[in-house]
């Protein structure tokens, strides 16, 4: 009897998370690759046609991979997990759902050895690589 109604009590929970687009189309749309905007690929057709940012048909003509089916790829990636992000080191970022809320993470040091920046205003999305780590000292 309690399992039925914790069941009940999680369905909308699940039925009305879903990721944020405008907080996703801000975060996208200011990262630069050499003071020139970034080209994104997708797989997941019904995501990416909602968001506002230069988009490329074709994955060889795209600097980031949004979310890639294949494990390890040799293109920079925002994957949809946080796990994914610490297993992944050519992934950059992620964006992910997290107790209902849309999660925005890029790891600083993976987007200064690619050559990316994001403006200033965003920098809470921004964390440094330790943190990845199960121990990260900080100074």
């Amino acid at each position: 009897m309690k399992t039925n109604i914790y069941l009940l009590l999680y369905i909308p929970l699940f039925l009305f998370s879903d990721l944020n687009i405008e907080k996703i189309n801000a975060v996208l749309s200011n990262i630069k690759l050499n003071n020139n905007p970034v080209i994104y690929y997708s797989k997941n057709k019904s995501f990416f046609s909602k968001l506002n940012v230069k988009k490329s048909n074709s994955i060889n003509e795209a600097n980031i991979i949004i979310f890639p089916k294949k494990k390890s790829t040799n293109k920079m990636s925002i994957v949809d997990s946080y796990d994914k992000l610490k297993q992944n080191s050519n992934s950059i970022g992620a964006i992910y759902i997290k107790k209902g809320r849309t999660q925005i993470i890029f790891v600083d040091e993976r987007m200064k050895n690619n050559a990316l920046e994001l403006s200033n205003i965003y920098n809470k999305y921004i964390i440094k690589e330790c943190y990845l780590k199960e121990f990260c000292f900080l100074e």
